[in-house]
């Protein structure tokens, strides 16, 4: 019995994984606004304050730091391809610059 409700429970995670990566990284993002971008594909991570406390993970904030190692190209290469736990998100130059600005004018605080 208690095997049948562990195999129910993993289906369960495994689908409700797959719906939610269906619906961040396959939903279109065309006209929207740096700040709807952010908001759809990177807060669940990054938090809504890019203060690194998103529902799906805790990691590091936009602090200082990332600012000072990191400049329009290094984000925009970061978004465009991935990098370590993040993976590529599929936005065209107009939109990843759009989240960038968005990022710029709300996060960074030096």
């Amino acid at each position: 019995m208690q095997a049948i409700q562990t195999v129910r429970a993993a289906t369960f995670a495994a689908l409700l994984a797959f719906v939610f990566l269906s619906v961040v990284f396959v939903s279109p993002v065309i006209g929207q606004d740096g700040k709807q971008i952010y908001g759809n594909r990177c807060a669940l991570c990054h938090g809504s304050d890019g203060d690194g406390k998103g529902v799906i993970m805790q990691i590091a904030p936009f602090g200082a730091d990332f600012w000072k190692a990191n400049d329009d190209a290094a984000i925009s290469k970061a978004i465009e391809e991935g990098k370590g736990r993040m993976p590529a998100i599929p936005l065209s130059p107009e939109e990843t610059k759009a989240v960038v600005e968005y990022m710029k004018a709300n996060f960074k605080k030096l």
